[in-house]
């Protein structure tokens, strides 16, 4: 799998990744991304123009999305059941979804890695992520690449709790 950032060209190919995510959530009966709580096109261009936007390509065709945003996320300075490993500047993976045309081949953690590596980078050694405590797909994705379950962060939307997780690399 190949990674690069998003363009405005790829909003298209980048909220049909977004709609496949929202109605696999909806299916396992899950509130996330659920009434109009999920990404819009309006954030994901704002993440494409400010170039937080990542695409996870086979064969040159768009799989996967993920946002790597940097600084400090407001949700996350509310940890509860828990707490961060103190490791100054971070970076936090959001909007992270795979196509369903893709599920099934190990593709989530693929990107997720990349992700990382990504992150790395860019100069980042602590990582955060977060999901609905009941998406179970994708906390064995997050766990299986490393990260460590921190505590409940809630976003101020409705069923905006989710769990925390960290990835903390030795400086």
């Amino acid at each position: 799998m190949e990674i690069r950032q998003g363009t405005i060209d790829d909003l298209t190919p980048v909220m049909e990744i977004i709609e496949s995510g929202r109605l696999a959530l909806q299916k396992q009966g899950l509130p996330q991304w659920q009434n109009g709580q999920g990404p819009s096109a309006e954030s994901m261009a704002k993440m494409i123009q400010e170039g937080q936007c990542y695409l996870g390509l086979v064969d040159d065709v768009p799989v996967a999305v993920g946002c790597l945003i940097p600084g400090v996320d407001a949700v996350y300075t509310a940890i509860t059941e828990g707490a961060w490993l103190e490791a100054g500047d971070y970076l936090s993976i959001h909007r992270f979804a795979v196509a369903t045309s893709a599920a099934g081949k190990g593709l989530g953690r693929r990107f997720l890695s990349a992700l990382v590596e990504e992150s790395k980078r860019q100069g980042f050694r602590d990582i955060r992520i977060d999901t609905y405590p009941a998406n179970l797909g994708m906390r064995r994705v997050i766990e299986n690449c490393g990260f460590i379950y921190r505590g409940k962060v809630h976003f101020p939307i409705p069923h905006g709790e989710r769990v925390a997780y960290q990835l903390v690399f030795p400086a």
